[in-house]
């Protein structure tokens, strides 16, 4: 991924911190980079300033369908 132009990466997840942390870990391990937004701040923030408030998972546009399917079966 070359890009650091954050407004243009999409958004495959959505919950509390705790939750996120673990989708996060689920996609880093398969090597799709990553960042955390709060929502509760709506800024891009580090996964410490979430906690209590529901963050998103922000991928690169050409990570997403992997992302996604990831994220569906990752139980």
């Amino acid at each position: 991924m070359t890009t650091n132009n954050n407004s243009a990466w999409v958004e495959v997840f959505s919950g509390a911190a705790f939750e996120t942390e673990v989708v996060k870990g689920l996609l880093e391990a398969n090597g799709i980079h990553c960042i955390l937004e709060d929502h509760t701040m709506s800024a891009l923030t580090s996964h410490y300033s979430g906690i209590g408030g529901d963050m998103c998972i922000l991928v690169a546009p050409e990570d997403k369908e992997e992302a996604l399917t990831l994220i569906e079966h990752k139980e």
